[in-house]
């Protein structure tokens, strides 16, 4: 299962995880997160490393800047590491999406669901995961 969703504040990120693990207990979640500005990763930081702690497997993309510059200590491979220290997950850091679809070909499992979150550009990238599931699903007669 492939779900996108435009959350990008902790709040809104604990909900999406919240309801999908009430949804499906059983299921394995794996989340694709793209941290939206520098300013926000840097002020709701440890937030973030407490929500995104919650999943199965944590796949981090760089900060979606939206026109910032960047903030030392406020970068997704900073986050990956403050995430991993707490231990509960061991975030896959992303520095180059073109790694992406080896990456999830490796990681998923059937069961899975996969949420791709964050306000940048992720959601495009849960376009192409759908549009290539449903090619891979044709039958050709």
């Amino acid at each position: 299962m492939l779900v996108d969703d435009y959350g990008h504040h902790p709040r809104e990120v604990d909900m999406v995880i919240q309801a999908i693990r009430a949804g499906w207990p059983d299921r394995r979640l794996v989340m694709l997160y793209q941290p939206h500005r520098y300013s926000r990763t840097r002020d709701l930081y440890e937030d973030f490393v407490r929500v995104l702690s919650q999943v199965d497997t944590l796949i981090l993309l760089d900060v979606y800047s939206a026109g910032e510059t960047v903030i030392p200590g406020a970068e997704g491979r900073t986050l990956a590491g403050s995430i991993r220290q707490r231990g509960e997950v061991d975030p896959l850091f992303v520095e180059h999406k073109s790694e992406l679809p080896v990456l999830l070909a490796n990681v998923l499992r059937p069961d899975d669901i996969l949420i791709t979150q964050g306000a940048g550009d992720v959601g495009g990238i849960s376009l192409s995961l759908a549009q290539a599931q449903l090619a891979m699903n044709e039958v050709v007669l």
